[in-house]
């Protein structure tokens, strides 16, 4: 892969995390959780398809349909396997004594 497909490929799957991370939501932990689920799934798509020869949707040295797929693939099961994000306490009660009342 040439330098410039690498770019593009971070380029893309980058672009792929945050979007992912704009429509589920969460905080910070799950942003990086995110965008590295993206980088490393879109880079094992790439491979596979390099791999089994597809050639559909080729930009350049890039495989986008299997890359892309995979990338999604992966941030939906980093997702489910991440589980619902923690909320912050409510304000007002405490771990110990419970509800104030």
């Amino acid at each position: 892969m040439t330098v410039p497909g690498l770019y593009f490929a971070l380029l893309i799957s980058t672009g792929l995390g945050l979007a992912f991370h704009f429509v589920r939501g969460g905080g910070l932990a799950r942003l990086a959780l995110y965008l590295v689920t993206a980088w490393v799934a879109f880079l094992v798509g790439q491979v596979v398809a390099d791999l089994l020869d597809w050639h559909l949707f080729r930009v350049g040295p890039l495989n986008l349909f299997a890359a892309v797929l995979a990338a999604l693939l992966g941030l939906l099961t980093a997702s489910l396997l991440a589980g619902p994000e923690r909320g912050r306490r409510a304000a007002g009660r405490d771990r110990k004594t419970g509800p104030p009342g």
